[in-house]
């Protein structure tokens, strides 16, 4: 892959006077001193367990890592233009990372100080959203597959079990029309970053539309689909994966597994603003935090797998866990971009039936 050429995605950032109001509100607030690091997220448990994780770093360097809850790519950028300086690292997806590079407010990264990166498998350093660029390290993995109930629905391995007439009214599968084009078109065969083509457009939404025959509800939110899973309203969901380890650990006899076409992976990687003025502070604590025995602290503890050479058992036996980043389908958002909104309107027009 080629360097790309983001596009004007602007008009998109629906935040965008929102970054203006939120610098009002937190400028000062945030960053600052060199004793303190200012860590943008996005919340929840994966947070949770991430912040937990940095207390022996801080404990040692007598450096306070500060955290920052924000909802999505949109708002984390808001923040970061709205708030120069006072963010020190944030972990975009890759749709972030395209927004962030349109917006060229991230910094390279010296991959010298970081020598424990290399403790990641070599593959994923060229995971499609960071390969030609040098802007961001990769996080962890995270799809979204099938998650089904084992004891109303045999094993399976394919999206083609999801329109079988036996399942009417019984399937949930996500709102999000990106995630949903992406995964249709693997179901399809077809490539998802060729969606600009009409036949390959007019192929995913053919089966986009039959795969929504036997949706009873599409899902917002991870806790919504597990509600459908744990009360039993759909017998097979797209989910994911560390979700369904929550369903598990409380006995619902709930599976997870990627199918055979495959599926579409939301992953994260972390980066430094540019204008932050701790990047030698994020450097060495990054190199902390890709120690080998770190590593597989926080991916037990997010249910999520990072993708490190040689993984253990508690790694591979995680339920997204993936050996090769070209077994998962990845959105290229410098095609995808520009078609959210006819992608948007032809989903809305099958929603409404």
């Amino acid at each position: 892959m080629g360097k790309h050429t983001i596009p004007d995605i602007t008009r998109r950032r629906v935040l965008q006077t929102g970054a203006v109001a939120t610098g009002i509100g937190i400028s000062g607030c945030l960053g600052g001193g060199g004793d303190t690091l200012q860590y943008m997220g996005r919340g929840g448990a994966t947070q949770d367990a991430f912040r937990d994780i940095l207390t022996e770093w801080e404990d040692e360097n007598d450096v306070d890592v500060q955290h920052m809850e924000v909802a999505d790519d949109t708002e984390m950028l808001s923040v970061l233009e709205g708030n120069p300086g006072d963010i020190d690292f944030c972990n975009p997806s890759p749709n972030g990372f395209a927004q962030f590079r349109e917006a060229d407010v991230l910094a390279d990264l010296d991959y010298g100080e970081i020598p424990n990166y290399d403790n990641i498998d070599e593959s994923w350093h060229d995971a499609p959203f960071l390969e030609d660029h040098e802007d961001g390290v990769y996080r962890y993995i995270s799809t979204q597959g099938l998650a089904y109930n084992t004891e109303e629905v045999d094993e399976f391995d394919s999206w083609d079990e999801i329109e079988q007439e036996e399942y009417e009214g019984q399937i949930s599968l996500f709102a999000g029309p990106d995630a949903r084009f992406a995964n249709a078109a693997a179901a399809a065969g077809e490539d998802i970053n060729e969606i600009e083509d009409d036949d390959v457009f007019d192929a995913i939404i053919e089966k986009v539309e039959d795969q929504h025959e036997n949706v009873f509800q599409y899902w917002e939110s991870g806790d919504q689909h597990m509600q459908f899973l744990r009360e039993e309203q759909a017998v097979i969901s797209s989910a994911w994966g560390g979700r369904v380890l929550s369903l598990q650990a409380d006995d619902y006899p709930i599976e997870y597994f990627i199918p055979e076409e495959g599926a579409v992976t939301h992953s994260e990687g972390y980066a430094i603003p540019e204008d932050s003025e701790n990047e030698e502070r994020v450097h060495e604590l990054l190199n902390w935090l890709y120690e080998r025995d770190n590593l597989v602290e926080l991916s037990t503890n997010i249910d999520y797998p990072i993708p490190i050479e040689d993984p253990p058992e508690e790694i591979t036996a995680l339920p997204d866990y993936t050996e090769h980043p070209d077994d998962l389908t990845w959105i290229d958002w410098d095609v995808v971009l520009p078609m959210q909104e006819e992608m948007a309107q032809a989903f809305d027009e099958i929603r409404g039936g």
